[in-house]
């Protein structure tokens, strides 16, 4: 029988739509390879009402509800992954492709011994179980194809907008883990800053539809309309590379290669030229890229589906006025 396991990342108690999609994904290759099982790992204080209804399959998931792994802590994460592939025989683990599982998962490699694919997007079915996937690679101006040659297997999942998944009535088990011995670790790694979250404002990897802004945007208050527009379409505001590094938005917006990768099914990309380094950042998922920018020979508009050649000072205040007058109608 195949053995998967699934991390299931969890920040400030919630689960990480990155995570349940993962989760989701994992079921459909065990409902096609057949004769597989899924588990989980979940590890932190988390809203289990929330979990139950966003998960869907057969499966057990394992739950590490000790306060000491609320934060995360790449010593304590990562005894807590081993034990628990041990305690079931698994031989494959699945990790969204996050920050987190960018640390953790090569500290698990070197740990197991395990062979580690990371941002994978799609695994070949027709081939023994998990051992080949397709990846972007430089720049994501190319697909290639891996092979994990040991017997361990750890695999980091792009997100992907253009998910499929079998519908099921099915639902996991959760199960409460006794936890591992902790004492004697803490001390290795100390929380040095706590970052949270503005309150209410969505990951651009969690987001369904992205407004983001680059060099074009002419300085920090330029991002005051593409808040406004985000907030109007329910979704959150992205960042280059370059409007990361002139000060007018925080890291964790950014989107490209040093920073974070995206699917969501709407991408409007604003001010921004298209450097294959931030393309590589929308990855292969995202369904719908559009793009307002004032060169008509902007590399951005080689990958959009709709672009719109104009000064975006001039152009967004009145895609704004439209979508206000839209949403009246409706």
């Amino acid at each position: 029988m195949n053995k998967f396991l699934v991390f299931l990342e969890q920040r400030e108690g919630i689960v990480k739509k990155t995570s349940i999609d993962t989760w989701n994904r994992v079921q459909d290759l065990a409902a096609l390879y057949g004769d597989s099982a899924v588990f989980g790992i979940l590890a932190g204080p988390v809203d289990l009402q929330q979990l139950c209804a966003s998960l869907s399959g057969k499966g057990v998931i394992y739950h590490a509800s000790n306060e000491a792994f609320r934060l995360y802590n790449p010593g304590h994460y990562a005894r807590l992954v081993a034990e628990t592939l041990k305690l079931e025989a698994c031989t494959t683990i699945f990790f969204a492709d996050t920050v987190l599982s960018r640390d953790l998962a090569p500290k698990l490699s070197l740990h197991l011994k395990a062979s580690l694919l990371s941002g994978c997007t799609i695994f070949d079915v027709s081939k023994e179980v998990c051992v080949r996937c397709v990846r972007p690679v430089y720049s994501g101006s190319t697909i290639a194809s891996f092979v994990a040659e040991r017997s361990i297997r750890i695999y980091t999942i792009l997100s992907s907008a253009k998910l499929f998944h079998s519908i099921s009535e099915d639902y996991p088990t959760i199960i409460p883990l006794e936890t591992c011995r902790l004492t004697g670790i803490e001390e290795l790694f100390p929380v040095v800053r706590r970052m949270v979250m503005y309150s209410g404002r969505q990951d651009v990897t969690e987001a369904s539809i992205i407004v983001a802004g680059g060099r074009g945007m002419g300085g920090s208050e330029g991002f005051v309309i593409l808040e406004q527009l985000a907030q109007l379409l329910g979704g959150a505001v992205g960042a280059s590379r370059q409007a990361v590094d002139g000060g007018w938005r925080p890291h964790f917006e950014q989107i490209g290669q040093t920073g974070k990768t995206v699917a969501p099914a709407l991408y409007l990309a604003c001010g921004i030229s298209g450097t294959p380094q931030h393309l590589a950042g929308l990855g292969s998922g995202s369904t719908v890229v559009a793009a307002i920018n004032s060169d008509r020979y902007a590399p951005i508009f080689d990958v959009a589906d709709y672009g719109i050649v104009g000064d975006v000072h001039l152009v967004l205040p009145k895609l704004l006025d439209a979508l206000h007058e839209f949403l009246k109608r409706k």
